[in-house]
């Protein structure tokens, strides 16, 4: 499957705005660490403001570079490194931090910021090489540099880039934990057991790297391996739910139920195991079973933000918007805001009131650069959710227009290519973000996946696939793609191992469309209308998925929620 966007991290603008705190984006002469530059570069600064008020980052993100490497003033280069950066204009932020060191030597900021554009371009070499030099010139504090690389540049990046490195200052214990954290984020498990083994033998917390050890095993199948690191694991008291959350993983979820049942009634983790067992019945869709423990999680201070949430999705299924939108409301600023926001403008949008959905969605009027364009592919998605694919890419292409080669809005523009029926173009442009960044795991996959789809050129897209799957060989969403390729030459039988595994990691409509039409094709007919109906109720707002259940399994659907129970108590949330 082409993995959503949201499945793509995406770096933070807070790093770079953190690391030059002086710098103001939008203004000439309010940063008063800005020196003054010459005749020229006053003109240049000018024109450079004028482009970023108006949206065009692209050219903002030029012109600040071609300043910094005219004038001799740090400022300046710190300057246009942040707005390359805000802008995704990584090639430009790449060279702004590169004049940035050589004005600035020995200094962190602009070598990180360097290594994080590289990153964030997929250029994994000139990384790698780069922060060899870095840690080479005995930089401390590893651990948790690596760590704020991979929030700002993204997990997979990341480790592709310490994949495999042998460093000295590496074998620390606290940097191997923060290397298996990593792994297993960017779906390599075996990498994160190795990282975990090396960190315990380097001094660092048993408990914790044998609950990370216990997630690495269950996601490569190992159940009794997994049990006994997360039994070992649970002996901290912080860490009980760890038994449950690998039963989870190896698909045996009754036994997990039982587990997290057990220790519901725990002073340490009894809050949230009912948060994981409300979120168990509403992946099941087992309406009642939610609504009775969010009504409990609502007497509990901690638990009613995740109540208030999955009360307000049992709402919107039972076709209850008025109480749906209520609940969403109350989640402004909350973990779960961002979400029950787009919820909100999903049905909204629906109901007819598209300029009301979009503009839940809209940045705000002083947002930097980075929150616009997070903003523009939100409502992007929106619209293409929405039954608007069309306007959807109207409004990719209008970005792009305004921040050329943006990695994200490329990778989005191929996306609704293809939901808009344009395949060979989706296609052609795949091509073209896979020629320029080879290694971004990302592309590589829509693309492999993507022939595949059309049935085009099938031991390339094989290819393709299995390469992504080298650099993340536990994604669910590479999986599938090979699943499906094997599908689409013939290898139905083949195909049902991977396809398997990626829905026993991730319940995901796509890879269960994928899997109960692979079942139906081998025979195995009870276990596709399982599979089917386990997917509809884990994601029935998945139209695929929806259309793939009506045509193989004609009849087959979730149940609607009963009746609204009235909540136990109230929340001020």
């Amino acid at each position: 499957m082409i993995m959503a966007l949201c499945h793509r991290r995406s770096g933070s603008v807070a790093f770079v705005l953190t690391l030059v705190s002086g710098v103001v984006l939008l203004s000439a002469s309010s940063s008063a660490r800005t020196a003054a530059p010459s005749r020229e570069g006053r003109a240049s600064l000018a024109a450079a403001n004028r482009a970023l008020r108006a949206g065009d980052c692209g050219q903002a993100s030029s012109l600040f570079r071609d300043l910094a490497l005219q004038e001799q003033e740090v400022e300046i280069a710190e300057r246009a490194t942040a707005v390359a950066l805000s802008c995704g204009q990584y090639a430009a932020a790449a060279s702004a931090a590169a004049r940035w060191r050589t004005l600035a030597p020995g200094e962190d900021p602009p070598a990180l910021l360097e290594l994080r554009a590289e990153l964030q371009a997929w250029r994994i070499p000139e990384a790698r090489a780069h922060f060899t030099a870095w840690v080479g010139k005995g930089r401390t504090d590893l651990a948790k540099r690596i760590g704020q690389l991979a929030d700002d540049a993204g997990n997979e990046a990341t480790h592709a880039m310490l994949r495999g490195l042998e460093l000295a200052p590496l074998r620390d214990a606290a940097v191997q934990a923060q290397l298996a954290e990593l792994a297993m984020s960017a779906g390599d498990a075996a990498s994160a057991l190795r990282h975990a083994q090396a960190a315990r033998a380097a001094g660092a917390s048993q408990p914790a790297m044998a609950a990370l050890q216990s997630r690495a095993q269950a996601v490569l199948g190992n159940g009794e391996a997994a049990l006994a690191a997360a039994r070992e694991a649970a002996a901290d008291p912080k860490a009980q739910l760890a038994p449950a959350e690998v039963l989870q993983l190896l698909d045996r979820e009754p036994e997990a139920e039982a587990a997290l049942q057990a220790l519901r009634n725990d002073p340490e983790v009894g809050v949230q195991a009912g948060r994981e067992l409300a979120q168990i019945a509403l992946e099941r869709a087992d309406y009642p079973v939610v609504e009775e423990r969010c009504n409990t999680l609502l007497q509990e201070k901690t638990g009613q933000v995740t109540a208030v949430f999955m009360l307000g999705i049992v709402a919107e299924r039972r076709g209850d918007e008025e109480r749906a939108l209520r609940s969403y409301r109350l989640l402004g600023g909350t973990a779960y805001g961002q979400q029950a926001r787009r919820r909100a403008a999903l049905m909204i949008l629906r109901g007819g009131d598209k300029e009301s959905g979009l503009r839940m969605l809209a940045a705000g009027r002083d947002a930097d650069p980075a929150e616009r364009i997070r903003a523009e592919l939100a409502m992007a998605e929106l619209l293409s959710t929405g039954g608007a694919p069309t306007e959807a890419l109207a409004r990719v292409k209008a970005e792009l227009a305004r921040t050329p080669g943006h990695p994200e809005l490329e990778y989005q523009q191929a996306v609704l290519l293809e939901r808009t029926g344009q395949g060979a173009a989706a296609i052609e442009l795949l091509e073209s973000l896979h020629k320029t960044r080879p290694l971004d795991t990302g592309v590589t996959n829509a693309l492999g996946y993507t022939l595949a789809d059309h049935k085009r050129d099938l031991p390339r897209a094989e290819a393709l696939v299995r390469e992504a799957l080298v650099a993340q060989p536990d994604n669910p969403a590479i999986l599938d793609s090979l699943g499906w390729v094997l599908f689409r030459r013939g290898q139905a039988e083949a195909a049902l191992v991977p396809l398997r595994r990626a829905f026993r990691l991730f319940k995901d409509g796509d890879i269960g469309a994928h899997l109960g039409e692979v079942l139906l094709a081998t025979g195995h007919k009870p276990e596709a209308r399982a599979v089917l109906k386990r997917a509809l109720a884990a994601d029935p707002d998945n139209a695929a998925l929806a259309a793939t259940a009506a045509r193989l399994v004609p009849g087959l659907g979730i149940p609607k929620p009963p009746p609204a129970l009235e909540p136990a108590t109230r929340t001020s949330i």
